[in-house]
């Protein structure tokens, strides 16, 4: 089971990008947003100092945020390896069905979420 199917996201949000940021919400609440922001592979003061320059964190290592998604190996080759973040999927919504890029984007928006505070 994926995302999606599990928290019933509507087809209409996932296409733009409100909706976008509105279903990554949606995911971390379900998820927990204290136990998501746990997992963030940087300090509050990274990220803010980060945001300062890009919205998105692009400015900050990808391999940081693969790896605390549950990945390793780059984008060449990517293996699953899992991580607290993948474990809170199937714990907190019986969720199976996931990428890399899901991860990275749960952690990004709730590092945005964070930062925002």
């Amino acid at each position: 089971m994926n995302f999606n199917e599990a928290l019933n996201i509507p087809d209409e949000i996932k296409n733009t990008n409100e909706g976008f940021k509105q279903k990554y919400r949606m995911i971390i609440n379900a998820l927990g947003y204290e136990d998501v922001k746990q997992c963030i592979p940087f300090s509050i003061d990274e990220l803010k100092k980060a945001y300062e320059s890009d919205v998105h964190f692009n400015n900050l290592p990808l391999r940081k945020w693969d790896s605390a998604a549950g990945y390793i190996g780059g984008p060449a080759r990517c293996i699953r390896e899992g991580s607290r973040l993948t474990r809170l999927y199937w714990e907190r919504c019986k969720v199976n069905t996931y990428s890399c890029s899901d991860g990275v984007c749960i952690l990004k928006e709730c590092a945005r979420m964070w930062v925002e505070e």
